[in-house]
């Protein structure tokens, strides 16, 4: 059937979808008449993932477009360093959404910009008390504080290098004696957030597609380090792609749902969409949705 606006209710994610109609129409009218059963949708990781090789990247997120599939950063940076990126490379070029600071803001696309979704940081605060987590964070003096740009009302950052495996037990085991409601990422072997724990990557790409009305099956994520393992269990039933240049921590993910790519970087990403079934091998419309 054609391409047709998600049947959700809610009227915000109604807009975003206009949204990415409208600069769908601009930057690629050709797919205003595609035909496809199901819409599909690719949450990457941005940073040694998505970025990496700038014109891997551009013929990636061009082919993408003219197969009317959405694209969503699932990433540990800000709105406001996704913005440098996209003004880095000179790109007109967006995001149907930005997963930022590591699962735990949702911002879609609007059009006056991004607009951050407020259900979603809702739901993830209930359970979330971020200054008694510090508090146990302070008991561990191999974690040194991240610079305040990291920081957020959501997510506490760390560098942890020393003793990391044992740190990273301790620090579980603390927030679960103190009943603490919060989830632990480590990611390499420096990269210490405790975020609430109905966040994190995973969570965020799963409740992006519910609102996008994009089933489980029609999704692929893509990362490259730890902190993208959240959005590759098998339980979310997404399909995933690990790049060929994955930290050894994610090389070591293994399972029915998870492909490893032999190239790197948004290369990768094409392999493992050629893979699925998304894309074909030499670049041209792919015959079946894949779905």
């Amino acid at each position: 059937m054609p391409l047709e606006r998600p049947k959700a209710k809610d009227s915000r994610v109604n807009r975003v979808w206009r949204t990415h109609r409208s600069v769908a129409s601009v930057a690629f009218p050709e797919t205003l008449g595609y035909q496809m059963r199901t819409p599909r949708l690719l949450a990457t990781d941005l940073d040694g993932t998505f970025i990496g090789d700038d014109r891997a990247m551009i013929a990636l997120w061009e082919e993408l477009e003219r197969e009317g599939i959405l694209v969503a950063f699932s990433t540990g940076r800000h709105l406001r360093s996704i913005e440098a990126f996209y003004a880095g490379v000179g790109t007109t070029k967006r995001a149907c959404a930005c997963i930022c600071m590591v699962g735990t803001e949702i911002w879609h696309l609007a059009a006056d910009g991004y607009r951050l979704d407020d259900a979603w940081t809702e739901m993830i605060s209930e359970d979330w008390d971020k200054a008694r987590v510090e508090e146990v964070l302070r008991a561990v003096p191999e974690a040194a504080l991240q610079p305040a740009e990291w920081q957020s009302a959501l997510k506490s950052s760390y560098f942890l290098e020393r003793s990391a495996d044992e740190g990273v037990q301790e620090i579980r085991a603390r927030l679960a004696a103190d009943g603490l409601g919060a989830k632990v990422v480590y990611s390499n072997g420096r990269f210490l957030d405790l975020v609430p724990s109905r966040s994190g990557k995973g969570e965020a790409v799963k409740f992006l597609a519910h609102e996008l009305d994009v089933a489980a099956e029609a999704v692929v994520t893509a990362g490259d380090t730890g902190n993208d393992l959240d959005m590759m269990r098998p339980e979310l039933g997404f399909r995933s792609i690990a790049v060929g240049n994955a930290s050894q921590e994610l090389r070591a993910h293994q399972g029915a749902s998870v492909y490893h790519a032999e190239a790197s970087f948004a290369a990768g990403i094409r392999e493992g969409l050629v893979h699925y079934g998304w894309l074909n091998d030499v670049g041209r419309s792919s015959p079946t949705d894949g779905g």
